[in-house]
């Protein structure tokens, strides 16, 4: 007899699932670690070798906006395909050669020194949020912080008019609910077009007055780069700026929301970083292993192939359960166990090989920073149980909607000035 997972309520399905999917990743690394789900025509792949393997197989294509079109409802779907043609100029859509390409360019605004170089723009923003809460012996760290500090960052990276980066905050979101709920719906898609439109004439805007006054901003840079005869266009430079409110925004706020949680709900773990801060390191990887922030990835298949013995046919979408790979006792033994002291062991959140993400290293940047100034200036930190945690947790990925938080007022030393 099938298992009722294979059957009906599969965690997709289930609200109550979707919370807390982990006893069914188990039994699927188990029993079918390779599994076809037919309501959506997808293959999910939930062991940590066959991700990881998968990650780098070029028999998959990260070029999957054609099904985000044709998944969309048909009264937005004209429109979207208006869009398509930009989107699909990121380097999250793109295979071979042209990634290389655009991970190339890319890579002149994310390399280790001009990530270390943010460091102190990162503390900077940081201590102007906390500076905000200090005194009132209460915040909401998603809120007041997670949520705010990736769009700021990103601005300062992008070059963004400071007034203008509550738009940067609104992008975001409307950029994430349509690549993170599944199915697509008439809401999500309108919210994107709009703020994807939106952007694309703002960043032109930006990129003219780069053009008229070069700076030593991400956008300042690619501009005079492409002036110097870079082998990339303008399109290609909005687009990727548009890549960045994807996929240096959410991460970043659902990591620091989770760790945070973690270490509040596990005390043990609160006073091993309190007595020794070197663990922020360790924390942070924990963290991305045990919650992992962006939860799947999804692949099309460029041809037929067999698979651990299944047959994957082309244009099927392959979906790596990163958060299921995450948990697979056979790289991470006790791995339901969230322990900042594990043995080292690489974990898949940021994927791997060509497509590994480009924004890791600023991503974990930041949320050290934000977590080390909340850890040393808001003492006494505890959940605030007077109010309701939401969370945020759909087919793409796992953080707190809300983290409220209580501390003494008294014990929140100023920040730096």
């Amino acid at each position: 007899m099938a298992d009722i997972r294979e059957t009906s309520g599969f965690f997709l399905d289930d609200p109550q699932k979707l919370d807390n999917p982990f006893p069914d990743f188990a039994y699927f690394r188990e029993h079918h670690p390779v599994f076809y789900y037919p309501p959506l025509n997808s293959w999910f792949i939930f062991s940590y070798d066959d991700v990881q393997n998968l990650l780098r197989d070029d028999r998959l294509s990260a070029d999957r906006m054609k099904g985000f079109v044709d998944a969309a409802p048909l009264e937005v779907r004209k429109d979207l395909a208006q869009l398509a043609p930009f989107l699909e100029k990121t380097a999250l859509m793109k295979d071979g050669q042209d990634h290389a390409r655009l991970r190339e360019f890319l890579n002149l605004g994310f390399n280790p020194d001009r990530v270390r170089a943010m460091q102190g723009v990162i503390q900077q923003i940081v201590d102007e949020l906390l500076d905000k809460v200090a005194a009132k012996g209460k915040m909401d760290v998603c809120g007041d912080l997670a949520f705010l500090l990736p769009a700021y960052v990103l601005s300062h990276m992008l070059g963004i008019h400071l007034e203008d980066s509550s738009k940067v905050v609104q992008w975001s979101v409307d950029f994430v609910d349509f690549f993170n709920v599944v199915p697509i719906t008439v809401d999500n898609t309108r919210r994107l077009l709009a703020s994807a439109f939106a952007m694309i004439q703002y960043t032109r805007s930006v990129i003219a007055e780069r053009k008229a006054k070069p700076q030593d901003d991400f956008l300042g840079i690619l501009v005079s780069a492409q002036a110097k005869g870079a082998n990339f266009t303008e399109d290609d430079i909005v687009a990727n700026a548009m890549l960045l409110l994807l996929a240096g925004h959410l991460a970043v706020r659902n990591l620091i929301g989770n760790a945070v949680y973690l270490l509040l709900t596990h005390p043990d773990q609160l006073e091993l970083v309190r007595t020794n801060p070197s663990l922020l390191h360790n924390l942070i990887e924990e963290t991305l292993r045990y919650e992992t922030p962006i939860t799947m990835i999804p692949r099309v298949a460029l041809l037929d192939f067999d698979f651990r013995g299944q047959s994957i046919r082309v244009g099927q979408i392959v979906q790596l359960s990163i958060a299921s790979a995450n948990r697979d006792s056979a790289h991470f033994p006790d791995g339901e166990c969230f322990n900042i002291l594990r043995p080292a062991a690489k974990n898949l959140s940021f994927g791997e090989g060509p497509h590994g993400c480009l924004g890791a290293l600023l991503a974990k940047e930041e949320a050290q920073i934000a977590i080390a100034s909340i850890l040393s200036r808001l003492k006494n930190l505890k959940i605030d149980d007077r109010v309701p945690i939401r969370w945020y947790r759909n087919a793409g990925n796992r953080g707190p909607v809300n983290l409220p938080v209580i501390f003494d007022p008294g014990g929140a030393a100023k920040s730096r000035t």
